[in-house]
């Protein structure tokens, strides 16, 4: 059954889900499991990935919660940083995910807002010879450590194959993530799923993860086109879904970078008018597109619409 969008402001819009959004995560996942052997794309995947990547904006008991509540089984596992960064590893008997969190959620518009206009990081080396941006490396250095040796364990109890998602800053600590794990096939790295992911690294980077990653951009969504300047790239296959609610698969390089020329850039002084907009001006009012796009729960609900408009056909 098709969803609705919530109302396009703050109020809505703000995760954690289910605090002013009705949203029920995994909704139909017993009929619509998770495929975790597909490597090829896969929309039902999809789908369930964002909802795990939308679950890491809430408290560790709600997630936990919501995966009982699906009835989907396994231990989760919570790995917070020295700072902002948030993952966990939910361990299943047929498939283990890594979702990371994107940014701040009791400032979630704020902090979207300043990494648009500080996003010209200087790209620091990723230690195999390619480049990365700086800032998302620090942040997935709080964590890798921790993660990665949960996720040996994990595997040398039971082979499995580990998928990896996020959203936004999350999207960004999963393509690093996925990056790492190639380093090991005892990870048994299957692919990655991401939305309104920035870009990560230099094209030497880029081409070292060798599984799918599959990144999904909501129309307008302002972070999909960051960090600015001529040494980051994207990872993986684009999915584009347009003002629609229309998925786009696969886009060549080309054309989305035909996107690039209308992309919305904030200056500093736009940032700060918007964040000032945002938090004086009531939470009924809208907010842009290009921010609105980005909302971890319009992502969820789109890639479910998009999903289930292939079982009407």
């Amino acid at each position: 059954m098709r969803k609705s969008l919530p109302p396009q402001t703050t109020e809505w819009l703000n995760p954690p889900a289910n605090v002013k959004t009705p949203y029920t995560f995994f909704e139909g996942s017993a009929h619509h499991p998770l495929g975790p052997d597909d490597s090829a794309f896969n929309l039902g995947n999809a789908w369930w990935f964002m909802d795990a990547a939308l679950l890491t904006y809430s408290s560790e008991a709600a997630i936990r919660g919501a995966f009982n509540t699906a009835g989907i089984t396994g231990d989760v596992t919570f790995f917070p940083g020295a700072h902002s960064t948030q993952a966990y590893v939910m361990s299943m008997p047929a498939a283990i995910v890594l979702a990371f969190r994107g940014t701040q959620v009791d400032s979630f518009w704020p902090s979207v807002i300043d990494f648009a206009v500080d996003a010209q990081f200087i790209p620091v080396p990723d230690g195999h010879g390619g480049w990365v941006h700086g800032g998302f490396l620090g942040a997935l250095n709080e964590v890798w450590p921790e993660i990665a040796t949960h996720l040996r364990a994990e595997q040398k109890l039971a082979q499995r194959p580990l998928w990896i998602t996020g959203h936004s800053l999350g999207a960004a600590l999963a393509t690093l993530a996925a990056s790492r794990s190639c380093d090991d096939e005892a990870f048994g790295l299957q692919g990655v799923y991401t939305c309104g992911s920035p870009r990560v690294g230099d094209p030497d980077f880029c081409r070292r993860i060798r599984v799918p990653v599959f990144r999904f951009r909501n129309d307008s969504d302002l972070v999909a086109h960051l960090p600015l300047g001529l040494v980051f790239r994207h990872v993986g296959t684009s999915q584009f879904i347009d003002a629609a609610g229309h998925l786009h698969r696969d886009l060549p390089e080309p054309i989305e970078l035909m996107f690039e020329p209308g992309a919305h850039v904030l200056s500093a002084r736009e940032a700060i008018t918007l964040e000032g907009f945002l938090r004086t001006s009531g939470p009924e009012l809208p907010i842009p597109g290009f921010l609105a796009d980005h909302a971890p729960i319009n992502y969820s609900i789109l890639i479910w619409n998009c999903f289930d408009a292939t079982h009407a056909q």
